[in-house]
């Protein structure tokens, strides 16, 4: 293939990619999905044997958090914080994009110890940047010798920057769904608060309501039962006492004279609760 064709094929893989990336993003939106898709598309693309991302961690080390091709022991030793001695710590410290066409050539691992592991020949290591922030690396490894040309430099360079992007976009768009997450929970709680402080609210002002009712009858009952009371006292002083009635009214008396106590007692309590 001649250098021009070599050009051409090689811009359009780039401009494949990144559009792939895009569409990823716009896809899915989760980080750890992101991640996914653009691991499987570097596979597919460059017909890689092994890609991995690795990401700061919270705790410092930097962490594979998306892979193909790894094997599930490479990867629990793969975890370490990131230093000058190994290849994935020098590329995330220096920001540098390293390329080793030959593993047996190696003054230092990729990651854990020298020896590389997964019957890696060659791989390539590109930082991973957000916001001029190194956030993480991309490594993408080949079981042949010789596999990553020079030029490959600009390409990885490109897909890494974009990594980058597509990493912040999922983390915003994580930041604003658990945000709108606690906004609902929140506009549900005061929703559930209002809501019983609106049936509180109702509750007092059928009993205010009930209160005045009561009182209102209460006064009107205790004019009647003074007219009652009044009358049944009269008679009662009035008659002998071997009169058959005496006992008739002494009962009136009496039964008026409770009913006069609880509807001062309805009334007392009426303004008590004003």
């Amino acid at each position: 293939m001649d250098p021009t064709s070599r050009q051409i094929r090689e811009a359009e893989q780039k401009v494949r990619i990144l559009f792939e990336i895009t569409r990823v993003v716009s896809s899915f939106l989760h980080v750890q999905h992101v991640l996914d898709a653009i691991v499987d598309l570097l596979v597919e693309e460059f017909r890689l044997d092994v890609c991995s991302i690795r990401l700061l961690d919270s705790d410092g080390k930097l962490r594979i958090k998306s892979h193909k091709g790894l094997s599930h022991a490479f990867i629990e030793k793969a975890t370490r914080e990131p230093t000058v001695d190994c290849y994935s710590g020098d590329c995330f410290l220096t920001g540098r994009i390293v390329i080793v066409n030959d593993a047996k050539q190696i003054d230092k691992p990729i990651s854990t110890n020298l020896i590389v592991g997964e019957d890696i020949k060659s791989f390539a290591v590109a930082p991973i940047k957000v916001e001029g922030d190194t956030i993480g690396v991309l490594v993408t490894s080949s079981k042949k010798n010789n596999y990553f040309h020079e030029r490959f430099n600009d390409v990885i360079y490109i897909i890494s920057n974009q990594i980058g992007v597509a990493i912040r976009i999922s983390q915003l768009y994580e930041e604003i769904y658990n945000f709108n997450k606690e906004l609902e929970e929140k506009i549900k709680k005061r929703t559930a608060d209002l809501k019983k402080k609106t049936q509180q609210l109702v509750a007092a002002e059928k009993l205010a309501t009930l209160g005045k009712m009561s009182r209102r009858i209460a006064h009107e009952l205790r004019n009647s039962l003074m007219v009652v009371g009044g009358f049944a006292r009269r008679l009662n002083e009035k008659i002998t006492d071997d009169d058959p009635n005496k006992e008739y009214l002494r009962i009136i008396v009496d039964e008026v004279e409770t009913l006069e106590g609880k509807v001062s007692r309805i009334i007392k309590m009426g303004k008590k609760s004003n």
